[in-house]
């Protein structure tokens, strides 16, 4: 009950000494710059009017400030970001339709080449009238059916 007491007699000291103006101005500036002293105090910022008075009001405010500003940034650098995965984006589908119509092509002309080799060996298959070619050899249905198979014919 003595400190009680002891800081309530410092209290009214003070109010008597500088009068009751003078302590509001004193509270208030401690409100808005904060009192450093306070920080030394454990478990004092768990207090919130007492957090208050450490730090500060004006720097209180003027974190959220810079966090605010920092959110803009951030959001703009996010929006620059994804701007230029889109152009990305877009000019790897610009290079993709390129690759898959040169692929077409491609495609086409080798379609176009193997549809000429096979007319040219439906004309020599037309062509070809030799009987011995047209029939299976024995030595042919060894080989297909993995058999050891003869010397080939000559």
């Amino acid at each position: 009950m003595f400190a009680g007491s002891a800081v309530a007699k410092f209290v009214l000291w003070a109010i008597q000494a500088i009068g009751a103006a003078g302590m509001t101005i004193i509270i208030m500036l401690g409100y808005y710059e904060g009192v450093p002293g306070l920080r030394d105090i454990p478990f004092a910022s768990k207090i919130p009017v007492v957090r208050e008075f450490i730090v500060g009001r004006v720097e209180i405010e003027r974190g959220k400030a810079a966090d605010a500003a920092r959110e803009g940034y951030v959001a703009r650098s996010e929006l620059t970001a994804a701007k230029a995965e889109a152009e990305r984006y877009r000019l790897q589908a610009v290079e993709n339709a390129i690759f898959a119509a040169d692929a077409r092509r491609q495609a086409a002309d080798a379609s176009a080449r193997l549809n000429q080799k096979l007319s040219e060996q439906e004309k020599a298959n037309a062509g070809d009238t030799d009987p011995d070619v047209s029939r299976w050899r024995q030595y042919d249905l060894d080989r297909l059916y993995g058999k050891p198979a003869a010397q080939p014919p000559r």
